[in-house]
């Protein structure tokens, strides 16, 4: 979907039984339209949960009515984290009634949505998905008769969705969806007989009932690290149960060829769920050709599903069986596979027009750099050696790398380049705003190569910052005036070589956001805000998630990064450095100004 433009989906009539609402698991069922009581009714919406993976989504309706809010109960029942208790269909329910009963049921994933199948015919409460997808959305979702009696149609804007997987991507400002529905009657009763699949869900409960889980796959340049893989899930105690087998499925589509799973394809479950006792997780697979003795491979499988199962919680620790019989890891040793790559503390950044390290309120140049002559020093970056350095040259608009004691590279040039990002690899990155990714050796010569990224075409790219293991891009693209922003993260893919080749469609974290900057502060986390604008800017730490804190403001920021975590992030002012320190900024120098962590 365009991030400049509202999407709208349909699903219509008969023709939906089997459109694109059937992601994965099936879609809606219809039946023939029978009459109806026209009404007009504007319809808050409700939703829920799904069991899991996700859900779709349709209809609205008000909180007042059958949907009750409900204490928790304790223990680790399935429905233990259920904070809604809807009601089923009341006797002589006129049809939009209980059009709207069922979107309030929605809410309800006890008993695999037994109340609101009630409200659908027996031919569709078999059939119907609740986890295709989840629509959250924002203001006032609309639902309004048709023209045939026993029609009705729900319109509602979206902030964002949840896929069959967990994955969730944000939609731009004016997004809607438009879903549709026929009832009939059975034995007096109306009832659903045609309904889209999945659930929509107000914004303000979407984190009452859903929970992020990152799961963990291995990177595809550098097996000794894990990579994030963030999904969302009812908070219920399957969650464990669902982290699984999202796992087993694969990585998300943006993360692609860009990470690695060590659990084979043909891995299944013995059983149909992951018990959790004691706060550990019994992983009980499936899996005819595992050898017991290859010990690396089971306990790349078991490192994998432990970094997994600690994200859920109420897990501390992960069983592994294969095959009926207790997996033993213990006869091989080595670390643990890095979940975060950590970055020095020394930055670099600008300094009477040169560039200078700094490191706890002390500065001093960089030794022995040889810069390209006139230059205009801006943006500087550096590799996690400290060894090779970027900087965009704003006298020619291009940008440059440079080692000591060697000649000044001249890279790429464009219409306001992103600065410098230095990948583990080796690799120095750019782009500007033609939507062109560039990638460099970085110790080479030459110009380097364009990576393909397709999806990035007509989109300006404001901020390109490669994740400290490698293995994925943190793009922020821009509408032509600059004023609203999207915030992505897409897949690296690289050849045998670790040459980069391609970019993967990104998934968007956030859309329509006030942002032109976006900085990792770790494997999960990044930093955001508005650069050079005259007013307050609003920093923000985001989760890869999708999760924000609202930062302290800083006026007239010109540039901000970040180091190892949220105590670790720098903003400059007016040529001055200042350090986020609590809910305020702390000033640390007034020598030295655009600073950059290595990265």
């Amino acid at each position: 979907m365009s991030a400049r433009r509202a999407a709208e989906t349909t699903d219509n009539g008969p023709a939906a039984q089997h459109g694109p609402l059937r992601p994965r698991r099936g879609t809606a069922v219809g039946g023939a339209p029978l009459g109806a009581a026209r009404r007009t009714r504007c319809a808050s919406a409700v939703l829920a949960v799904l069991l899991g993976v996700t859900l779709s989504a349709c209809g609205a309706m008000p909180r007042s009515g059958p949907v009750h809010k409900v204490i928790e109960p304790t223990g680790q029942s399935q429905q233990s984290d259920m904070p809604f208790n809807p009601a089923a269909p009341r006797p002589g329910a006129s049809a939009q009634e209980v059009v709207e009963g069922f979107l309030a049921a929605g809410v309800g994933a006890q008993d695999d949505y037994s109340v609101a199948r009630q409200y659908l015919t027996p031919q569709l409460a078999t059939t119907w998905q609740p986890d295709a997808r989840v629509l959250i959305h924002s203001g006032n979702p609309t639902t309004v008769p048709r023209l045939n009696e026993g029609e009705y149609r729900t319109s509602t804007e979206v902030g964002a969705e949840l896929g069959p997987t967990g994955v969730l991507t944000a939609q731009p400002q004016g997004s809607t969806r438009v879903l549709d529905f026929a009832l009939t009657s059975v034995d007096g009763q109306w009832r659903i007989s045609k309904a889209p699949d999945g659930v929509i869900i107000p914004d303000s409960d979407f984190k009452q009932i859903f929970q992020p889980v990152d799961l963990f796959f291995y990177a595809a340049s550098n097996d000794k690290n894990l990579v994030p893989d963030p999904r969302w899930f009812p908070k219920r105690s399957t969650a464990s149960t669902a982290a699984v087998r999202a796992l087993m499925n694969g990585p998300a589509p943006y993360l692609g060829d860009s990470v690695t799973s060590a659990i084979p394809q043909a891995a299944t479950l013995s059983r149909s769920s992951v018990p959790v006792s004691g706060g550990t997780a019994t992983v009980d697979l499936s899996l005819p050709s595992f050898d017991p003795a290859d010990v690396a491979k089971a306990q790349r499988m078991e490192q994998q599903l432990q970094a997994t199962l600690r994200a859920v919680p109420s897990v501390e620790n992960a069983e592994l069986i294969v095959n009926d019989a207790p997996v033993d890891t213990s006869a091989r040793s080595g670390p643990d596979p890095v979940r975060s790559v950590t970055v020095p503390n020394r930055q670099v950044g600008v300094s009477d027009g040169r560039l200078a390290f700094y490191q706890g309120g002390q500065t001093e140049p960089v030794p022995d750099l040889t810069l390209p002559e006139g230059a205009t020093v801006a943006k500087p970056g550096m590799n996690l050696e400290a060894t090779t350095f970027g900087l965009v040259n704003t006298a020619d608009s291009a940008v440059y790398t440079v080692s000591p004691g060697k000649a000044a590279q001249r890279r790429w040039s464009g219409s306001r380049p992103t600065r410098p990002s230095f990948d583990p690899q080796g690799w120095v990155w750019g782009s500007d705003r033609s939507g062109r990714i560039h990638a460099a050796q970085a110790t080479a010569t030459g110009e380097g190569d364009t990576v393909t990224a397709d999806w990035l075409r007509g989109r300006q790219v404001v901020s390109l910052r490669i994740s400290r293991e490698g293995s994925r891009a943190l793009v922020v693209t821009t509408n032509d005036a600059g004023t609203k922003s999207s915030i992505w993260i897409a897949g690296v893919v690289r050849d045998e070589s670790g040459r980069p080749i391609e970019l993967e469609k990104g998934n968007a974290v956030a859309a329509d956001v006030d942002v032109n900057t976006a900085q990792w502060i770790g494997s999960d986390e990044f930093v955001t805000t508005a650069l050079d604008q005259d007013s307050n800017a609003q920093p923000r730490r985001y989760t890869v998630a999708g999760h924000y804190d609202e930062l302290p403001s800083l006026t007239g920021v010109t540039s901000i990064t970040g180091g190892n975590g949220s105590t670790a992030v720098y903003g400059a002012s007016d040529g001055k450095l200042y350090m986020l320190t609590g809910s305020s900024w702390a000033l640390q120098s007034e020598d030295v100004t655009d600073t950059s962590f290595a990265g």
